[in-house]
């Protein structure tokens, strides 16, 4: 499964679930907006950056997203980290976040980054191990069907959507948590059709409600254009974009071409 957009989308529609995965206060993302930087000379990309938004201290998190075994992760990481100091400002204070969806995809050798994974200047994430979310934590909830095998996640959100409809959530709220549910699914269940997921999830059931009756198009096709024009910022292929945004590829590739117009 390809999480790091997904993840990327996450913590852009709901900045915080990113710090209280970390163990911040979820207050916190009202200070922070998030950026995905590349540097062009070098081929360097970041998954993720919070940075503390003008008039407000803090340090930058720089967040990497890992889904399969690399032994060169955090050397990867300490590279991003110097470029990040070079092309930006070299006082800048930063932490940086490693999310694993178990411990297993962790690389081996560890040794040689002791200094770093040791300091507070790290944090190791494994979604696995995160304590069951509350039921009303539904952004805490999507992590959970990241990091489950595929029936698992599959009986989690066909538990989760009921609870979320018959909350005092927002209808945006709903709406949104909704899509995430659904392209997790999807990302678990490659073969699976949208319909045949729709089907297992009741997702169509879900849509004729309140929630789904005002409005839900135009906002959702708005919401998927600005997800979509992020991922085509960092260089996500168009094919990824339209399974992550509902959006078409010939709709992914007008938006691209109106942002290089502008």
């Amino acid at each position: 499964m390809k999480r790091d957009s997904l993840f990327f989308r996450l913590f852009q529609e709901l900045p915080g679930c990113f710090f209280r995965l970390i163990g911040q206060p979820e207050d916190d993302a009202g200070r922070y907006e998030m950026t995905a930087l590349e540097f062009k000379e070098t081929a360097v990309r970041l998954d993720g950056v919070f940075k503390a938004r003008p008039g407000n201290v803090g340090p930058a998190y720089l967040w990497e997203a890992q889904n399969y075994v690399s032994e060169t992760l955090y050397a990867n990481i300490m590279s991003k980290i110097g470029r990040m100091l070079e092309h930006g400002d070299p006082n800048q204070d930063w932490v940086a976040v490693a999310i694993y969806a178990n411990r297993a995809l962790e690389q081996k050798s560890l040794h040689p980054y002791r200094w770093l994974l040791n300091s507070d200047q790290m944090i190791r994430v494994y979604l696995d191990e995160l304590p069951p979310a509350p039921p009303d934590q539904f952004e805490m909830g999507v992590l959970e069907l990241i990091a489950a095998k595929p029936d698992a996640a599959l009986a989690k959100a066909q538990a989760m959507l009921p609870r979320l409809v018959a909350s005092k959530r927002s209808k945006k709220f709903q709406r949104m948590l909704i899509q995430f549910v659904e392209t997790v699914i999807l990302y678990q269940f490659p073969t699976w059709s949208r319909e045949e997921i729709e089907k297992m999830l009741q997702v169509s059931d879900v849509r004729q409600t309140r929630v789904f009756q005002e409005g839900v198009q135009e906002g959702i096709d708005k919401g998927m254009e600005k997800v979509a024009l992020r991922l085509l910022q960092i260089g996500r292929p168009v094919d990824e974009i339209a399974t992550v945004t509902d959006l078409t590829p010939a709709q992914i590739r007008k938006l691209k071409k109106k942002s290089k117009g502008t």
